[in-house]
C-alpha cells in the first residue's frame, strides 16, 4: 500500500533529500508544498494544504532558519518556527495524521562536556534557538503522538549549505577564516532524508514506543573549521576552486547570535530504534561537493 507523506516546504535541503529518495521509493507518495501553498504564518493555508494533500504522515521541514536575522526578527521567528508547528500540531491530532516536527541543536546551551542527549534540559542562547524551542514545546503540547526530530550541521548537494558557502568563497578569496571552538556532528541530507521515511513508516504502522524527540545526526563530529578544511581538500580533488583555511575562535566574528560551541547531539537513541546506517563522511563529502561544483557558475 503507498503511503502519502506530506512535507511543509520543499525547497530545503532536507526537503530536496526527501524528495530523490522518495522518487527510488515505490511504497512513497510524496506531496511537498513551499511557502505558497503552505505558509507556517498562516494557520489557514497549512489547513487548506492538509486537506488537499490527505497525507497519511505529514513531516514538517519548513522554519525561519536565518539566525542572526532572528536577532532583529524575533516576532517573525517566533510566527513561523512557534506558532507555525503549533497550528499544524493541533491540526495532526485533530485528523489523527501522525505529525514529525523538525528542530535543531541550537535549543541547546553548548556548554555541556558531551552530546546532549533527548531528555537534557534546553537553554537556547538565540532568538532563533528560542523560536524552535517554542515549537518543540507547542508540538508536545498539542499533539502528544507527534515526534520531534532534531537535527545538526546538515549539509549535502541540494540547496544553499555550509559546503556550497564555502565554495563560494573559494572563489572569491585565497584565504577564509571559520571557526575552530564550535564542534558538531556533520549530518548529511539523504541519510536524514531516509531516517525520516523510515519513522513515517514506523508511525504508519502503529508504533507506540517511540519517543516524543529524537536526534537525527551522524556518529562523527568535528570542528567547523576541520570540516571547512576537508570541503576545500575535496572541492580542489575535484578540480574546483579551494582556500586556504585559517582557524578563528567564535568571539572573533561577534556575531549577532550565540551558537552552541557544543553543538553535538547523541543519535544513539534513533539510529538503534530505527535501524539507521550513515553515508562515511567522505563518501558523502565527495557527493555534496560534486553536486555544488555541477551547478551554473554564479
Amino acid at each position: 500500500m503507498e503511503l502519502r507523506i506530506a512535507t511543509i516546504g520543499r525547497s530545503g535541503q532536507t526537503a530536496q533529500a526527501l524528495a530523490a529518495c522518495a522518487a527510488g521509493d515505490r511504497s512513497v507518495r510524496l506531496i511537498q508544498a513551499g511557502a505558497s501553498e503552505a505558509d507556517l504564518a498562516d494557520a489557514s493555508s497549512l489547513a487548506r494544504f492538509i486537506s488537499a494533500a490527505r497525507p497519511d504522515v505529514l513531516i514538517n521541514t519548513g522554519a525561519y532558519n536565518f539566525v542572526d536575522r532572528a536577532e532583529q526578527e524575533p516576532d517573525l521567528a517566533m510566527r513561523i518556527n512557534a506558532d507555525g508547528p503549533a497550528a499544524l500540531a493541533r491540526l495532526t491530532d485533530t485528523l489523527g495524521i501522525p505529525f514529525i516536527h523538525m528542530s535543531t541543536d541550537c535549543v541547546f546551551d553548548g556548554a555541556s562536556a558531551r552530546p546532549y542527549r533527548e531528555d537534557d534540559a534546553p537553554h537556547p542562547l538565540s532568538a532563533y534557538g528560542r523560536s524552535k524551542l517554542a515549537g518543540e514545546q507547542a508540538v508536545a503540547l498539542l499533539n502528544p503522538r507527534a515526534v520531534t526530530t532534531r537535527v545538526c550541521w546538515v549539509y549535502s548537494q541540494y540547496a544553499e549549505t555550509f559546503v556550497s558557502k564555502m565554495i563560494a568563497l573559494a572563489r572569491a578569496r585565497s584565504e577564509v577564516e571559520v571557526v575552530s571552538d564550535q564542534i558538531g556532528p556533520p549530518t548529511y541530507a539523504p541519510d536524514i532524508a531516509r531516517a525520516l521515511l523510515q519513522l513515517a513508516h514506523a508511525l504508519h504502522a502503529g508504533a507506540t514506543d517511540l519517543p516524543a524527540r529524537l536526534h537525527i545526526v551522524a556518529p562523527r563530529a568535528m570542528d567547523r573549521a576541520a570540516m571547512a578544511q576537508d570541503i576545500m581538500n575535496e572541492s580542489a580533488r575535484q578540480g574546483g576552486p579551494s582556500a586556504q583555511i585559517r582557524p578563528v575562535l567564535t568571539s572573533h566574528f561577534n556575531a549577532p547570535a550565540l551558537r552552541p560551541l557544543n553543538a553535538r547531539l547523541d543519535g544513539s537513541a534513533a539510529t538503534a530504534r530505527l535501524a539507521l546506517s550513515w553515508t562515511d563522511w567522505e563518501e558523502a563529502l565527495a557527493k555534496s561537493v560534486a553536486g555544488v561544483l555541477a551547478r551554473p557558475s554564479p
